[in-house]
């Protein structure tokens, strides 16, 4: 409970709108160490990848740029399961790839169906199945990194399965210098 309580308190309403310098690196390690538990009974291991060693610090909120990355680790984790599940995946991987100014995030799951790429970060877009969810995650995420001043979208690299599959947010506009 204390675990979940401390990620979860920079998403309260009363600290939603301070902001913070954040070390993406510790911001990382900390946020990979919470899921750990929860992934690998799953199946599933998130690993981080960092091009520079130097510093990556942001200037934002970070109870927003938490629920950011909770809700594309939840979608990974979603389809993971899924493929797992339909035995396309004995295990799954998602990968963070910090690169200054920009933040990677993707798995080796089948990737975004096609009939939904071109419309991921609109409102009640999604291929999963009914019930499964309101199609609002992305959207979400879109919305809080544009109050940062930051932007998401998806790479136009593809994966085995010739789907998009990477997830690229621009952190540009809270870059701390």
């Amino acid at each position: 409970l204390r675990k979940q309580m401390s990620f979860l308190s920079p998403s309260l309403r009363y600290v939603r709108e301070q902001r913070h310098n954040i070390d993406l690196h510790e911001f990382f390690a900390e946020l990979i160490e919470f899921y750990r538990d929860r992934l690998e009974k799953n199946k599933i291991v998130m690993r981080l990848s960092c091009v520079e060693s130097v510093p990556f610090v942001v200037f934002m909120n970070r109870g927003k740029l938490t629920q950011v990355i909770d809700n594309l680790v939840l979608n990974s984790e979603y389809w993971l399961k899924e493929d797992i599940a339909q035995k396309r995946l004995q295990s799954g991987t998602i990968i963070v790839d910090i690169s200054r100014p920009f933040l990677r995030i993707s798995d080796d799951g089948n990737g975004i169906d096609p009939s939904v790429e071109l419309a991921i970060f609109e409102p009640f877009v999604s291929a999963k199945a009914k019930g499964q969810g309101r199609g609002l995650g992305l959207f979400i995420v879109k919305q809080l990194l544009d109050s940062e001043g930051c932007n998401i979208g998806l790479l136009p690299e593809r994966n085995q399965k010739q789907r998009l599959f990477k997830f690229q947010i621009d952190l540009r506009g809270a870059l701390h210098e």
